[in-house]
């Protein structure tokens, strides 16, 4: 069965050029770019061509790239690294409610060593309150998070002015750019964000690479939580030459195609909403209308259960949420934080848009998931008037 795929914020097709880039250090060039023999040689070149590819995307010196499994990792060792075993309250962190689980996973670890977890607001379009921010923040504040883009409705978060009111504090900023790397300009140098989270496999890459970057005037500041044969100061274990050439590659292609990707995902964007207003009356946005990635729609479709729509659509691939949270029965965590009801919560669903696919095949999804939400919302006026 052919599947249409409107999924990308949970994963991205991997891209031909980017397996192409990979195979031949699955075959031949096997060395491990820490050896000092000619294969051992080759593979540490392929990894520094990677690496400036990697620091060219995000606006970053190469020796500031720490290769990772993935944006959790990198997560983890910025947070945790952030906080020595023995540190107990005062010092604290400072959190978003809208971040994705990986981080807010961090913050439960962290208050459970006696860290004083504190919680930023955010406006009813999931944008960080940032004069209540300033106020979360003080002289013992070790570290601030927010992930850039939100994953769940597209919020761009105003990480230059998060970074400068973290600094006037001397606390850092780290930003997981997982769901931002690619589809916005990023400039780390310009926002002076300390620490940065990407995650290949959000943009065509392989999966179990990403990459942490790390400012290099608070290095100093990040302590390791993996310990090995130091092939980074901040993250041992052997690189993997494959996974690392297939990222730079991903961000190569990223770098290229990001202005004309916007285009043709914007253009994607109106399309769908033109069509959605069209045939589901009362059809809301979650999140800001316009402030946002236009790839990532969050929708409520009323009367209509979104994780019943998503299981009875086996042709379409689409969302009620991050896959992170697909296990879980609550509303999300991201729609109740800026304010939707549980009932609204409860009947969204998230669409994320690829370039790659065509309107042809745009509309013939969306059709399939409005025949099916009406179909859905006829079951339930007649289960109503049934009951009464």
């Amino acid at each position: 069965m052919d599947v249409i795929y409107l999924d990308n914020c949970a994963t991205t097709r991997v891209d031909e050029a980017v397996l192409d880039a990979m195979l031949p250090y699955l075959r031949e060039e096997f060395g491990n770019p820490s050896s000092p023999h000619l294969l051992g040689k080759r593979a540490r070149r392929a990894v520094d061509a990677a690496t400036e590819s990697v620091a060219g995307l995000l606006g970053a010196e190469p020796a500031s790239i720490v290769f990772t499994s993935g944006a959790t990792e990198s997560n983890n060792i910025a947070l945790l690294g952030a906080f020595a075993h023995g540190d107990r309250a005062p010092v604290n962190a400072v959190f978003c409610p809208t971040d994705h689980k990986s981080s807010l996973s961090i913050a439960r670890a962290l208050r459970e060593r006696g860290v004083d977890i504190r919680t930023m607001a955010v406006r009813a379009d999931g944008v960080v309150d940032l004069p209540q921010f300033a106020n979360r923040l003080d002289f013992d504040t070790r570290i601030a998070t927010v992930a850039w883009v939100n994953s769940e409705i597209g919020t761009i978060q105003p990480v230059r002015e998060m970074a400068a009111l973290c600094h006037e504090s001397g606390a850092l900023l780290h930003v997981d750019a997982a769901p931002a790397a690619g589809r916005i300009p990023i400039d780390v140098t310009g926002t002076a964000v300390d620490t940065l989270a990407v995650s290949a496999h959000k943009i065509g890459g392989p999966k179990g690479i990403g990459v942490l970057y790390v400012r290099p005037e608070i290095r100093r500041r990040i302590r390791p939580i993996i310990h090995g044969g130091g092939q980074y100061d901040l993250r041992s274990g052997t690189i993997p030459t494959h996974l690392v050439v297939g990222l730079g590659k991903a961000c190569q292609l990223a770098a290229a195609r990001m202005e004309e990707d916007r285009k043709k995902v914007a253009l994607l964007r109106s399309i769908a909403m033109e069509l959605l207003t069209r045939r589901i009356p009362g059809l809301r946005i979650n999140g800001h209308p316009r402030a946002g990635v236009p790839h990532v729609l969050n929708l409520v479709l009323p009367g209509v259960r979104g994780e019943s729509l998503v299981a009875s659509l086996p042709s379409v691939a689409l969302s009620t949420g991050s896959a992170c949270n697909s296990d879980s029965q609550e509303p999300s965590p991201v729609l109740t934080a800026i304010g939707v009801s549980a009932e609204d919560a409860n009947s969204s669903i998230r669409m994320c848009l690829s370039p790659s696919m065509t309107a042809e095949e745009l509309v013939r999804g969306l059709d399939l998931v409005c025949d099916r939400a009406h179909g859905l919302a006829d079951v339930v006026v007649a289960m109503h008037g049934a009951v009464l």
